[in-house]
């Protein structure tokens, strides 16, 4: 009946650049729109860290369109997990601040997955 059928091509599984890159701007706008929700879960709050929270929330942003924007991701890459290990530094500062241990408990443990999926994920980027 129809002799130009038009098969469509199934959908492609996400790459690792591109679930990095949307999970960096996810973490950003986090930190960027929420920074006093974060504060007061980590225990830290009083406005001190605000700006800081976004200053990373921009940097984590800037970390995803980088990755989502270049087909080659191996400048950003080491990039964005120099910014994990800067991460880890400043929230284990904020650690021993902390008047809600069970907050930055749970911070923590959003975190780490996220870290730990960025160094796996890292040789999987830099091959293409």
């Amino acid at each position: 009946m129809f002799p130009f059928r038009h098969q469509a091509a199934p959908p492609k599984a996400p790459t690792a650049r591109r679930v990095m890159g949307l999970a960096s701007i996810a973490v950003g706008l986090t930190e960027l729109l929420c920074p006093k929700k974060l504060e007061k879960t980590m225990g830290i709050d009083g406005g001190e860290n605000t700006g800081i929270l976004r200053v990373l929330g921009v940097r984590e942003i800037a970390h995803g369109l980088d990755l989502l924007a270049h087909r080659n991701a191996a400048p950003g890459i080491g990039s964005r997990v120099a910014g994990d290990l800067l991460d880890g530094a400043l929230l284990a500062a904020a650690a021993r601040n902390s008047r809600n241990p069970r907050g930055m408990a749970l911070i923590a443990t959003l975190v780490t997955p996220i870290v730990l999926a960025d160094m796996l994920l890292m040789p999987r980027v830099l091959k293409g």
